[in-house]
């Protein structure tokens, strides 16, 4: 689940043409936020709460799995800079490696 939340932030960032490497850091500062109770998100009736964690860890398993998420996302994109103005949505249904490999140029 953690890497569904990676996977989904890291397709949002990157298709706002943000580079990779901000974009996993804006992701793992997210997520940290998220297991600290330090991070906000409002419910179907609109008001504020504290965000459930994707996952039911201790915050240092929860980071070790985002950070091994991560490296191989940015291990995919290195040299890349930024993905494609228009990061398909498609990236998040099909997964990490889906992601990867739209950020190696592939079809997701």
């Amino acid at each position: 689940m953690i890497d569904d939340f990676i996977i989904e932030r890291m397709a949002d960032y990157l298709s706002g043409g943000m580079s990779a490497g901000s974009a996993a850091r804006f992701t793992r500062g997210e997520l940290l936020a998220i297991y600290k109770g330090d991070h906000r998100s409002r419910d179907t009736s609109g008001a504020f709460r504290v965000t459930p964690p994707p996952e039911a860890i201790y915050i240092e398993a929860a980071m070790r799995k985002a950070d091994a998420a991560l490296s191989e996302i940015l291990e995919a994109v290195s040299g890349a800079g930024k993905a494609p103005e228009n990061a398909p949505r498609a990236a998040k249904k099909t997964g990490l490696e889906g992601l990867k490999n739209y950020a190696r140029g592939k079809t997701a």
